[in-house]
């Protein structure tokens, strides 16, 4: 072996990031998005020069690389997040999303992550599609499920789960919270949230986590928030993110009424008030979005600095917060939070779920029970279809028998692994990304992400709730259906005990 392989075999760049999480140390981190344009020589090089002195700075722990951020088809993350490792000398948070991507692809990923030494991943399911393709309908692997295969096969990487708090309906706000329980379970070591304004949201996730008794690490995602990208995101609907029309009026009103430098000041000020105020409250780190330059850098740590003298209390700092949303006119306050916004503190908006929903899942229930579990209409079933295989000539006609009885009920696809009974009987794959285990974080006000239906994890919790079976869409960790399952009849192999393997964590 030469020389140049040894080092290159032996050399491991340091994991600031899971230092500062081991030793329970505040730590920023920067995020890179990544794109096809960085492709390009010239802009490789701006890039390295900018990563390079970022590095440097002693707040910065490491950088994070998203995936399919810029467009449907940027560079690979794993590709990209070694380059970013090897000119800035630490270890990145290589960000993995699971749209228009399946189970193989999680594994090549794994796979290529092992080999390049890469230590850090978040798992996300990703955002919808800029450009869904015509002729067939995209798969979402679901970070749930990703998740859990991640932590199995890859035991040693740091894995991360996103978490968005900042949710103003009942359905949305709490399903998020429950679905989080599954993150930790299947093996999430730490939390980052979507990028919020809302001081009282992530404080909340904070008590839904001690309450709880989740002891994982949470991180911030947080935002310099101007004028300009304040117009971008309302206008694009970024998912998840919520800009309320008093915050958008004020942004507009200091980019009109103040010159450029002094409505940078305040759009800085209040990005270090925010992160002065997120570590007082006890969050873990923060993950930077939009920092541009290292004299952006340079003047956010010195105005934290300052800041931090002056609000060491959290009396003193929710007076600067508050001020910090003052009209330049000083006649108006904007509100990051809507103006009619459900907290676990304040519950309002309670709805119940519809009477034939309820009848629908104990009938249904009573139904699986009897045909599928453990009634002697299960004996009778498999004796007359266990044996048959899966893509065989009588598989793909009791298909066709199964769609026509499920497809008006529950608006089946024959995923051939059904989950319904695991799902309140609202069958995941009639959610536009097929997720099972809960909503995705670009829903709005209980409306899916898409915006063309309500959220059935909306339905799926208003079921549960008034069925007490909350439990189990905090507990109930369900797999990721196999491509090469799909349009098969999942009767068979049910039947004969190889059904979906729902992991149920008992109650404490």
């Amino acid at each position: 072996m030469s020389t140049k392989d040894l080092i290159a075999n032996t050399y491991r760049p340091q994991n600031k990031i899971a230092n500062a999480l081991h030793k329970s140390e505040f730590f920023w981190t920067i995020e890179f998005v990544a794109s096809s344009d960085h492709l390009l020589d010239d802009d490789m090089v701006q890039v390295d020069s900018f990563v390079r002195k970022l590095a440097r700075r002693e707040e910065v722990a490491g950088f994070t690389v998203t995936d399919r951020v810029h467009s449907d088809v940027d560079p690979d993350p794993v590709m990209m997040a070694t380059h970013v490792r090897d000119h800035s000398g630490t270890q990145p948070l290589l960000h993995w999303s699971g749209k228009d991507r399946d189970i193989s692809d999680l594994i090549v990923s794994l796979d290529q992550i092992k080999e390049k030494k890469l230590e850090n991943i978040l798992i996300l399911t990703g955002d919808k599609l800029k450009d869904p393709p015509d002729d067939r309908r995209p798969r979402y692997l679901e970070s749930v499920a990703a998740i859990q295969i991640a932590r199995q096969h890859s035991p040693d990487l740091t894995i991360a789960a996103a978490l968005n708090p900042f949710k103003y309906r009942e359905e949305e706000s709490v399903a998020q919270y429950l679905k989080l329980g599954k993150k930790i379970q299947a093996g999430a070591d730490y939390l980052i949230t979507q990028i919020g304004f809302d001081i009282v949201k992530h404080e909340e996730a904070l008590f839904w986590m001690d309450s709880r008794g989740y002891r994982v690490p949470m991180v911030a995602n947080i935002m310099a928030l101007n004028a300009a990208r304040s117009r971008f995101i309302r206008k694009n609907q970024l998912a998840g993110v919520t800009i309320t029309d008093s915050y958008h009026e004020l942004l507009q009103a200091e980019e009109k009424e103040l010159s450029k430098e002094q409505a940078l000041e305040r759009v800085t000020r209040r990005l270090a008030l925010q992160i002065v105020g997120l570590r007082l409250i006890g969050y873990s780190g923060v993950q930077l979005t939009a920092i541009n330059s290292t004299e952006t850098l340079e003047t956010l740590q010195r105005q934290v600095d300052e800041l931090s003298k002056k609000c060491h209390d959290r009396i003193t700092w929710n007076k600067a917060w508050e001020e910090a949303f003052v009209f330049p006119d000083g006649k108006r306050v904007a509100d990051p939070a809507p103006e009619i916004a459900w907290t676990l503190s304040f519950r309002e908006h309670y709805e119940s779920a519809p009477l034939q929903d309820r009848i629908k899942y104990r009938i249904m229930d009573r139904v699986h029970s009897f045909w599928f579990d453990h009634g002697w209409g299960a004996k009778l079933l498999e004796s007359v279809f266990g044996g048959i295989e899966r893509g065989s000539e009588a598989d793909q006609k009791l298909e066709k028998i199964e769609r026509a009885i499920k497809a008006p009920l529950f608006g089946c696809e024959t995923c051939g692994m059904c989950r319904l009974a695991a799902t309140q009987y609202v069958c995941p794959e009639t959610c536009p990304k097929g997720l099972a285990n809960g909503p995705c974080g670009g829903t709005n006000l209980n409306t899916c992400e898409f915006g063309d239906r309500e959220c059935i994890h909306t339905r799926k919790y208003r079921i549960a709730r008034d069925l007490k079976l909350l439990s189990q869409l905090e507990q109930w960790l369900i797999p990721a259906v196999p491509e090469e399952f799909r349009h098969t009849s999942s009767w068979p192999p049910h039947l004969r005990g190889q059904g979906p393997k729902i992991i149920k964590k008992k109650s404490e």
